[in-house]
């Protein structure tokens, strides 16, 4: 990742506008609210709602803003998001044309979230302010839920809204407490929601030093309460990451000299050990041996899955597992190809490696913005590594989609333009086309 100091042409507004800050809230909002209803006959949670509702107003920023162009990272993420709905119509019908709308919907406008309304470091900020005042909101519910072991935030949602089962809750405990999962589907879903503020408060929030260490260690706290170990070990990671670029900023293309020092050691930990640094983790480091082994079985079953259903996976049809193994595949990337085939699969991997590459290649950012990327491509890394021994789903995915599309304004630039109003945006695109007209 190579970093430049040069300063942009136009200084970024030191706010965002009122209608970004709200568009932000509310979807954190959402993200804390547990529970759907039923529109139409289609299951609504309040996220999917919000980003159905702000697809049109989405749609017509995007054309308005004058340095937002279709480019290649937005093109893949269409892809990947369409073949998902094209492979649930192509493995059942007509039937789930609704449903596969509606995750096409979801999925995509998360990307466009992201891709929309954080348009420069002001709402870069904001956004983290608001995912502090959520994890602080949540606060007093994951202690009951943890050491009372009682879901008081889906009980007191559950009066308005229809709540998931939870007849499993019981067996979902660690060092005598229960995980907590809170709005999410899952435990290890809040705890990847939590490691993905984790570097980025140090960052973002560093001007405020020591505060946003306090930033950090409350979201490692929150984060802990999911009793997850892969949660843990990718804050971990996102640690010797931080310690790293600030030991060896002196050094040139010091990301790939990390990446080359990191496949050396790899295998040089199979030869002095004999064994693999996956054997490792599994073995040595997790919570849970049966179930880290459990995820290098499914791999091997999964393979063979694919195998018979290459084109458009399994779609929601029963996936051919053991009967210990629960029909479950704790691997995104694997999960995703069994499901809706590699084509699915090739359209992700690529947009989230060019959103990783271009953002990472950007050029004249100032030294806040460079900070604020760093954070953004530390977590970025982690999350992909994360997702690689866990299955995201519900608000987890679409938070994950809207995280990858936030990192849009690092090369739409200059001017930035967070702070304009969509009118303002609309004059100025015309204004530009007249003068392209002239010239």
């Amino acid at each position: 990742m190579t970093i430049s100091a040069t300063a942009p042409d136009q200084p970024a507004p030191t706010e965002t506008s009122r209608f970004v800050r709200w568009a932000i809230a509310l979807f954190f909002v959402t993200i804390f609210i547990p529970g759907s209803f039923y529109l139409a006959g289609v299951r609504m949670t309040p996220y999917r709602f919000f980003l159905l509702v702000m697809a049109i107003p989405m749609a017509l920023r995007f054309r308005a803003d004058p340095l937002m162009r279709v480019g290649l990272v937005d093109v893949l993420m269409l892809l990947a998001t369409g073949w998902r709905a094209l492979a649930l119509l192509a493995n059942h019908g007509m039937g789930e044309i609704f449903n596969a709308g509606s995750t096409f919907m979801e999925l995509f406008c998360a990307y466009l979230f992201g891709r929309v309304y954080l348009r420069g470091p002001a709402d870069f900020r904001f956004f983290f302010v608001c995912f502090l005042v959520t994890l602080a909101a949540f606060l007093p519910f994951a202690l009951v839920e943890l050491l009372a072991s009682k879901e008081l935030l889906r009980q007191i949602f559950g009066l308005v809204l229809e709540q998931q089962a939870t007849t499993m809750r019981s067996q979902d405990f660690r060092l005598g407490m229960m995980r907590v999962q809170l709005s999410f589907d899952h435990a290890v879903l809040f705890g990847t929601f939590c490691t993905m503020a984790f570097a980025n408060v140090y960052y973002v929030f560093r001007d405020r030093f020591p505060l946003n260490l306090a930033f950090m260690g409350f979201v490692g706290l929150m984060c802990l309460t999911a009793l997850s170990s892969s949660s843990i070990l990718v804050m971990g990671l996102q640690v010797a990451l931080m310690g790293y670029a600030a030991a060896f900023r002196w050094l040139p293309y010091r990301w790939a000299v990390l990446g080359a020092t990191a496949l050396f050691l790899w295998y040089g930990f199979e030869i002095v050990f004999s064994k693999s640094i996956v054997d490792f983790i599994v073995q040595d480091l997790v919570f849970s041996t049966v179930g880290a082994e459990t995820r290098v079985e499914q791999v091997v079953y999964g393979l063979k899955e694919i195998r018979r259903h290459p084109f458009f996976g399994v779609g929601l049809n029963d996936i051919r597992l053991p009967f210990w193994h629960g029909g479950v595949i704790d691997n995104f990337w694997l999960a995703t190809t069994i499901r809706y085939g590699i084509p699915s699969l090739l359209f992700i991997v690529l947009a989230f490696v060019a959103q990783f590459l271009i953002v990472g290649a950007a050029k004249d950012l100032d030294e806040t913005e460079t900070r604020y990327r760093l954070g953004y491509m530390i977590t970025f890394a982690t999350t992909m590594l994360i997702i690689g021994a866990m299955s995201i789903w519900g608000i987890a995915l679409v938070f994950v989609m809207a995280y990858v599309g936030a990192g849009g304004w690092f090369y739409d630039r200059r001017p930035d333009l967070s702070g304009l109003r969509l009118h303002e945006r609309t004059t100025l695109r015309a204004q530009r086309l007249g003068g392209d007209r002239a010239a």
